[in-house]
């Protein structure tokens, strides 16, 4: 069973790389692809295995990438 992922509010919690390639439509080996060129920032360290983004810090990266579409 697959589990549903909740994307509400997402730019204002923390989001786990599952979600982060769920905003995207990637998965997860491109978000950590993403991270090792810089296309995303890296996240940040919350205990000993757990990284988290911030929303914001997503929303920022994506409004950045749309001004280099343009």
């Amino acid at each position: 069973m697959t589990k549903h992922i909740d994307l509400r509010d997402w730019d204002n919690r923390y989001l786990t790389d599952k979600e982060v390639a769920a905003i995207y439509g990637v998965a997860r080996a491109t978000v950590w692809r993403w991270v090792g060129d810089g296309t995303l920032p890296a996240p940040i360290k919350i205990g000993g295995n757990t990284t988290r983004w911030h929303g914001e810090t997503i929303k920022a990266a994506m409004t950045k990438q749309e001004g280099k579409a343009a």
